[in-house]
């Protein structure tokens, strides 16, 4: 028999830290971060990012044949209770979460809203320092932030492996609080978010904050974040108090990038 201690469990609800494959009548209290469609095979699959009181996150999937059981009760941003569900090794390389194990749904699962009044903000921030350096570990998704100091075209790249004949891809650069810049590469429809952000900020200055990327190397072999389709996120100046943090450290009459555009960036 699995034992807890009080420091697994509140209120009847586990810490997500503690979940493991050995046991099946599992229940938390968590907040839906994120949450995004992947095709598989013939049908889909729904993943979620969710994180409990403690900051600590983990992956949640419903296959295909679940998924209309509860699209409805899960809402970005908002509280649920979640019971009878199984937890499973994460088997991909690339894991969204530190977390080693995820929530699968299963039949029986319970999903329910619940009030929570909590402003926690959940953030895996990693340096840029280290980033360059290479010793985040590039098989964990991470989140960054940082001052838009640099906005390279949106352009439209031509690829027979791409069932619309291409994607659109754009680079941004970001500066952090110790003067170092990291390059960032978007690609598809979160290339075209961005683009259409940062044409209607109104401020000069853009703080951005970049969630769930992955890391990878360049063509110079420097270390640079990318987005994951459909898992990762961005936000530019959101009412946040690291944006007003950097906002202060980043005055309003510093210098305004500029996009160059080519022949073929989106207009």
């Amino acid at each position: 028999m699995i034992h807890f201690t009080s420091d697994s469990c509140d209120g009847g609800y586990f810490h997500i830290a503690s979940l493991n494959p050995n046991m099946d009548e599992w229940s938390v209290s968590v907040k839906i971060l994120n949450c995004w469609s992947v095709s598989r095979g013939s049908g889909r699959e729904l993943n979620m990012i969710l994180g409990d009181e403690h900051f600590t996150q983990i992956q949640a999937v419903v296959r295909d044949e679940l998924i209309d059981n509860y699209l409805s009760r899960l809402i970005i941003d908002e509280w649920v209770s979640i019971k009878n569900f199984d937890v499973s090794r994460v088997n991909s390389i690339l894991r969204p979460v530190p977390h080693r194990f995820k929530i699968v749904f299963r039949s029986d699962t319970l999903v329910q809203s619940i009030n929570m009044c909590s402003s926690r903000t959940y953030f895996n921030l990693t340096e840029f320092v280290s980033i360059l350096s290479g010793i985040v570990n590039p098989n964990i998704c991470v989140d960054v932030v940082g001052k838009i100091v640099n906005v390279r075209e949106l352009v439209f790249v031509p690829s027979v492996e791409h069932s619309q004949g291409g994607y659109f891809e754009m680079y941004i650069g970001l500066r952090d609080t110790e003067c170092i810049h990291l390059e960032c590469r978007l690609t598809g429809d979160l290339a075209v978010e961005f683009y259409d952000l940062w044409k209607h900020c109104s401020r000069n200055t853009v703080i951005c904050i970049i969630k769930f990327v992955k890391l990878e190397l360049s063509q110079e072999h420097r270390g640079r974040c990318t987005n994951v389709t459909g898992s990762t996120r961005i936000m530019l100046n959101p009412d946040l108090s690291i944006t007003d943090e950097m906002l202060c450290w980043n005055p309003e009459n510093d210098q305004v990038p500029i996009i160059t555009r080519k022949e073929n960036a989106m207009e």
